[in-house]
């Protein structure tokens, strides 16, 4: 029997009636309310690992408004029948989204805010019939749901709703909060953004200080960006980020997970692809997966979306904007970033200081910075399962590889005419060295101001990122033969390859000689064979020299 994948579904209930197929973590459930509990806690995680489907998790088992038994039947958390009979539907709950929470300006993000305030307070009719609430909290209640409140008590709504709430239930409430940083992230590097933190942190500060109407807090986001606030309250939150040990496996699949679903999947031959292009984080201790990339992997699989020629995708390009803005945000700013990044691109490892509590508006005030936002949003990962000084660091997978190098392409298509790219990428294919020289050259001089010094890596990265944007799958410093060819671009609908070896000298007198060189590498190292074996007919081979601007090419047969 085959089985229903929602890669896409994040409500708990949801994917829970619709029969989808669903990977337990309710185990995570029992770790936070008995194992480990803390008044305020903080799940951070990158884009689509899970954490609005875990946050939905415990609102679906916790709100005293549902009944759940029939959505958790089965599961790994109905093996407690005490910690069942005690929370299961037994806590009033308030449940806040601010996925949606975004504008051009602090006046527009406000409203979108109020909107998503409004649809909060109107949930809760039964408390405007209530005998136990205050008539002046059903006046603002009302004022709420209108979204006429002025902009005191619309922050303040959290702090509002859990004491109405705990007045008419008599028991504390749960407040939940998912994706609580978009709104700073989209305001990140606008006027807005310092209104629209302190908009947040006012917020949480309300129900996260000392406050005997809330049981517990949840919250999810990316990053941990609020720690030392000015707001007391916010500085309650325990947070766990992906280098916390505890709860390190509670969203995201780990290898077992995966194996798992394969198997039910009649996919199981597939797992070394699966690893080879989703697997490669560490949080914590644990080996993780992105959910939504072997998802959305199996699901093409299942429903005959996958394209054989193609082979896997990067599911992740493009569905975080604001973690492509940090890549895109430090690109060309020093030499010591660029030379990092070409490293992670050429499957290197770096050593960095993570710092996990790195605020928005100081991600770009030091490479440092950038680094950890990158670890903390998914684009990196540290390869050692221990908390070090210095950090190596890692991009996790091809799927990601991926995603760097389209942004590489993001960035030079600022600054260079398509035509050129184009002209140069043409020409290659046709063989006509003299005019994918001048299109080079072209490019050379419009992106010189890329770099303060030039070595082999930048234009391996430039190359890289311009094949990558018009969709090739580069690969790059990959063992073929008798050695690592520097890039390879291969063309399986046409049964094509190119296959390009860089060499740089410091004066233009040795760029004849370094021709040699690499033409005499690709020869001696066999680089073709693999592709021969693969089934590329034709095989278009070019030993590159560079010079600061300039280049030499020649074909080798």
């Amino acid at each position: 029997m085959g089985i229903k994948i929602q890669s896409s579904q994040d409500i708990f209930r949801d994917l829970r009636e619709s029969g989808s197929y669903y990977i337990d973590k309710t185990e995570t459930i029992r770790e936070y309310l008995e194992k480990h509990f803390e008044k305020a806690v903080m799940f951070t995680r990158p884009r689509r690992f899970g954490k609005s489907l875990t946050l939905t998790m415990f609102r679906d088992f916790l709100d005293i408004r549902q009944d759940s038994k029939s959505i958790f039947e089965g599961l790994k958390i109905m093996d407690y029948p005490e910690l069942v009979k005690e929370y299961m539907n037994q806590y009033p709950v308030v449940f806040l989204s601010l996925k949606e929470v975004f504008g051009e300006d602090f006046g527009a993000i406000f409203a979108n805010f109020k909107i998503a305030v409004s649809d909060l307070c109107k949930q809760y009719n039964v408390l405007l019939e209530s005998d136990r609430v205050l008539e002046e909290d059903k006046s603002l209640l009302r004022l709420l749901r209108k979204q006429s409140a002025d902009e005191a008590n619309t922050i303040a709504v959290l702090n509002t709703v859990s004491r109405m709430l705990h007045d008419h239930y008599q028991k504390p409430a749960f407040v939940i909060i998912d994706e609580y940083d978009v709104p700073m992230a989209k305001a990140l590097g606008t006027p807005a953004y310092d209104k629209v933190r302190d908009m947040v942190e006012h917020m949480l500060s309300y129900v996260c200080k000392t406050n005997s109407d809330v049981k517990g807090i949840i919250l999810s986001g990316c990053l941990y960006t609020v720690k030392n606030s000015t707001y007391t309250g916010v500085n309650n939150i325990v947070p766990y980020t992906v280098l916390s040990p505890l709860h390190a496996s509670s969203i995201g699949f780990t290898d077992e997970n995966v194996r798992l679903l394969l198997s039910d999947a009649g996919l199981a031959d597939l797992y070394d692809t699966v690893e080879e292009w989703y697997d490669g984080y560490i949080f914590g201790r644990e080996r993780m997966y992105c959910p939504w990339d072997v998802l959305s992997f199996v699901k093409s699989k299942l429903d005959g979306s996958y394209s054989e020629a193609m082979g896997p995708e990067s599911y992740w390009l493009n569905t975080s904007e604001t973690s492509l803005n940090l890549i895109h945000g430090f690109l060309g700013r020093t030499t010591a970033a660029n030379e990092r990044f070409e490293q992670l691109l050429a499957g290197n490892t770096i050593e960095c200081s993570v710092n996990e509590f790195v605020p928005y508006h100081k991600i770009h005030e030091s490479g440092e910075n950038v680094w950890s936002a990158l670890v903390e949003t998914g684009y990196l990962t540290k390869t050692v399962t221990e908390k070090m000084p210095l950090m190596p660091l890692k991009i996790p997978n091809k799927g990601i590889q991926i995603v760097f190098r389209q942004e590489v392409w993001n960035y030079f298509n600022d600054k260079v005419d398509n035509v050129f790219v184009r002209d140069l990428v043409n020409a290659l294919w046709a063989g006509e060295i003299q005019k994918a020289e001048e299109a080079l050259n072209q490019i050379l001089e419009a992106t010189l101001s890329f770099y303060h010094e030039y070595h082999e890596y930048s234009y391996h990265l430039i190359l890289d990122g311009f094949f990558t944007g018009l969709g090739y799958r580069v690969q790059s410093e990959r063992e073929t033969g008798y050695g690592r060819s520097d890039l390879i671009i291969p063309d399986p609908v046409r049964q094509r390859c190119l296959l390009l070896e860089l060499k740089h000298v410091e004066k233009e007198s040795e760029m004849e000689a370094a021709l040699q060189e690499a033409e005499s590498q690709i020869i001696k190292k066999k680089y073709e064979s693999e592709l021969i074996y693969e089934g590329y007919g034709t095989r278009i081979q070019y030993g590159m020299a560079f010079c600061d601007k300039r280049t030499l090419m020649t074909r080798v047969y």
